[in-house]
């Protein structure tokens, strides 16, 4: 993907953004940063999705860790790692701000999931979570956010990988990107039509497809990655 096609995806119009591990406000830390991956010698970058109770993937110092941790998110590559933290869409605020963090970090070590895992993982976590609902009898569960659920349907359908990204890699990507968006619209879901066992309940029966998710886009972003090391 062209350097500047990588800018725009990931800071939009503003590359003035700046944060913790950066020398210079001036210059784009995104740009920066591509910049000295390439000057290292990197040749592709690896994705982590942390979460507390699943950290792997997750390298650098304590304090980056922790930042990495509560970003839900970091990119690594040749020496060094950065995560964002976005704050919260607020009535007063403009517009969300982003704050990007750098800390010297070893490459992770490949995520032992294959693809084809992935892949088989996600489409079992579908069939389950289907045959869970079905047991219900009903759609109850989601009738009050359907209308949110179609739009969330069309995630994926633009996505900002380059053209030589692994096209598995691709499809698998916009299937989960399609099901996590799914999943955030029944997070937000706070309309009362359900009480409060039966969100608990919800989200157990979720669990799973959370879960195959989100190995589903490691292994779809991290596609890449794993061909250059095999």
């Amino acid at each position: 993907m062209p350097f500047d096609d990588v800018l725009d995806a990931v800071a939009g119009t503003r590359r003035d953004i700046a944060g913790p591990g950066f020398q210079t406000s001036e210059l784009s830390p995104v740009g920066t940063a591509l910049t000295d991956w390439r000057r290292a010698g990197a040749q592709c970058l690896r994705l982590a999705l942390p979460i507390p109770g699943d950290v792997r993937g997750l390298t650098g110092t304590t304090e980056f860790r922790r930042i990495a941790l509560d970003a839900g998110q970091v990119v690594y590559g040749s020496d060094f790692a950065i995560t964002v933290i976005t704050s919260p869409m607020t009535p007063s605020s403009a517009e969300r701000t982003a704050i990007w963090h750098r800390s010297p970090a070893g490459e992770p070590p490949p995520d032992p999931l294959s693809l084809a895992e992935a892949e088989h993982d996600l489409s079992e976590a579908i069939r389950e979570t289907a045959s869970t609902f079905a047991r219900r009898g009903s759609t109850s569960w989601l009738t009050d956010i359907s209308p949110a659920l179609s739009d969330a349907r069309r995630a994926g359908e633009r996505l900002d990988l380059p053209a030589s990204h692994p096209p598995r890699g691709v499809r698998l990507v916009a299937q989960a990107e399609r099901l996590s968006a799914v999943l955030s619209v029944v997070d937000t879901d706070v309309t009362g039509e359900i009480n409060a066992a039966g969100m608990a309940e919800r989200t157990v029966a979720l669990a799973p497809l959370r879960l195959a998710v989100r190995r589903a886009l490691l292994a779809g972003y991290n596609a890449a990655a794993e061909m250059a090391d095999s």
